[in-house]
């Protein structure tokens, strides 16, 4: 789920290949300053190639990355589409706030709390979706296609900070020295480990013996004298050199605070994770970005929006599909139907009829995570100080909140304000932040933020009433995150298996992350549109056998 102004790095986008310089309206659009809701012109898009009309219908039921692509890939086919969106905006639980745009949840006892975004001019702050990482070559691939502008996003940096009560008197400690410290002291054990093995028991020999040792001391920064670790400037410098004072390294952290610390507990290898390698992308100007232009690119009129879902049925060859529009209620027939609506929602707010009941008990069943961001505009950013010198990445710390994600974009920038992520957890810690109200979110936010950077007890730097938060299990179109999917559940399993084949014959389709390989991922909601148009319009229809194991949901977003 990147985030903050445009400035000059707007004008320093890395363009994906073959991608053209932005139009003037499209910047407007990706500043707000078109509304959300509206659709941007299309100077310079690239519009679906479309085939002869083949007069087949299909209904595509929400406009997140899911919907949006498969409609593109059935508007190309040759299919009469029609995109039935409940909010006002597209791009689901990809939602980028910018000024004026308001948020509002359902709370339990139906009461609605909104917010309205008050950042100044030009910032914007990414509420959902907040990176594409390298291996998602889906959502690259549709970014060169509608020639989205990316620019780099920076998911760590040796310079962000972890903090925990339980070590260093709760004084944050840079990722660098935690980092680095660890790798000494692993390095230096496994030195001493090695020294006392033999061939019979390691199976080594000498020459590797000594190959593994030099390995050892290069991989740790030991002194190669006697393998010992005494600190390394990879952790830091103990002061600023000058013309006269040379580079020293800081003294290393003690192995029994790094171990006190528990700070591998805290998400701290994250970027060691396939979907967190360095290099990751944004789009420039925000997530949505690829979402309003792809809304953009189809044909005009094939997005009814405030158009809420209310039934669907399966009708032998054909989907009955009823809606909500300007207070109507409206029923239309379609050859096929696909669902980007969340199980959540489905479930609770769709009357389903003629469905097998293994579907619907797996429309019932699908658990759905928790998930809370609180984001804040900030008038200095302070983070690239010279204090802390921290350009992107996230820091992170031992409490509810989690972490703080700073902008990988606009550096040095003249105005000297930003927008940054000031809480982003999940599960537990997401049950405890979203129930509570919006101002208690901000002020145990920023409490929190205070022990990594003391500016956030400041109102001027970071004010209150420029503040944001969401829930994604009050939000009314999502009621969730994401699809909760645990991999060794054999009823997981069977749920899963059943909800990604179609229904009816063959005419209905789940779609959206929910059904992927990818819970929580953009990269998993095209995949689930590439597999329904694969199965309709190529004819490659798959047997029906169960998968093997379900999604690990948790591990695979956290």
């Amino acid at each position: 789920m990147s985030q903050s102004g445009e400035g000059t790095s707007r004008r320093h986008f890395l363009g994906m290949a073959g991608a053209a310089a932005t139009s003037a309206t499209l910047a407007q659009v990706m500043t707000g300053a078109v509304p959300a809701f509206a659709a941007p012109a299309t100077d310079g898009l690239t519009r679906p190639v479309r085939k002869v009309d083949n007069g087949k219908t299909v209904a595509v039921l929400g406009a997140g990355p899911a919907g949006l692509a498969a409609a593109i890939r059935f508007v190309e086919a040759g299919y009469r589409v029609t995109v039935l969106e409940s909010q006002s905006r597209v791009g689901g639980r990809t939602l980028t706030a910018r000024p004026g745009d308001e948020i509002s949840e359902v709370w339990d006892d139906g009461s609605v709390q909104t917010q309205t975004c008050q950042f100044d001019e030009n910032l914007y702050l990414n509420l959902g979706a907040g990176r594409i990482p390298y291996v998602h070559q889906r959502v690259l691939d549709f970014c060169r296609k509608l020639k989205v502008p990316l620019e780099p996003y920076i998911h760590t940096t040796t310079a962000n900070l972890y903090q925990t009560d339980k070590a260093w008197r709760g004084a944050p400690r840079p990722n660098r020295r935690i980092a680095n410290d660890t790798r000494g002291y692993i390095a230096q054990y496994l030195t001493q480990a090695l020294q006392k093995g033999t061939q019979a028991e390691d199976g080594l020999t000498p020459a590797q013996r000594e190959q593994f040792g030099n390995l050892l001391i290069e991989f740790g920064a030991l002194d190669p004298t006697d393998r010992s670790y005494v600190g390394s400037t990879r952790s830091g410098l103990a002061r600023t050199p000058t013309v006269r004072q040379m580079e020293e390294p800081v003294d290393p952290l003690l192995l029994q605070d790094l171990l006190a610390s528990e700070f591998w507990e805290d998400s701290f290898y994250q970027d060691s994770n396939l979907h967190w390698h360095t290099t990751s992308f944004q789009p420039v100007g925000g997530m949505d970005s690829i979402w309003r232009r792809a809304a953009a690119a189809l044909p005009a009129g094939t997005i009814t929006y405030k158009a809420p879902v209310q039934g669907i049925a399966l009708d032998g060859s054909g989907v009955n599909v009823s809606w909500t529009q300007d207070g109507t209620e409206r029923t239309q027939r379609f050859d096929y139907c696909l669902s980007n609506i969340p199980m959540s929602v489905l479930r609770k707010h769709v009357t389903l009829n003629n469905f097998s009941e293994d579907f619907l008990s797996a429309v019932r069943g699908t658990p759905f995570a928790d998930a809370c961001k609180v984001g804040w505009q900030a008038n200095q950013r302070f983070w690239e100080s010279e204090r802390y010198q921290i350009y992107g990445g996230i820091s992170r710390i031992d409490h509810e909140i989690e972490q703080i994600w700073y902008p990988s974009n606009d550096y040095f920038s003249s105005a000297g304000k930003g927008t940054l992520t000031g809480a982003y957890n999940h599960y537990e810690n997401a049950v405890a932040l979203g129930n509570r109200p919006h101002l208690e979110r901000l002020s145990v936010a920023r409490a929190a933020a205070t022990k990594l950077h003391d500016e956030f007890a400041s109102n001027a730097i970071v004010p209150d009433r420029l503040g944001m938060s969401i829930a994604w299990k009050k939000v009314p179109s999502q009621l969730g995150a994401w699809a909760d999917w645990r991999g060794d559940d054999p009823e997981h399993k069977k749920m899963y298996s059943t909800l990604i084949y179609p229904q009816g014959q063959d005419n209905f389709f789940v779609i959206g992350d929910q059904v992927s390989a990818l819970p929580g991922w953009q990269e998993g909601a095209l995949m689930s549109a590439e597999w329904a148009s694969q199965w309709i319009i190529e004819g490659k229809r798959a047997a029906r056998r169960p998968v093997k194991r379900a999604p690990d949901a948790r591990s695979l977003t956290t």
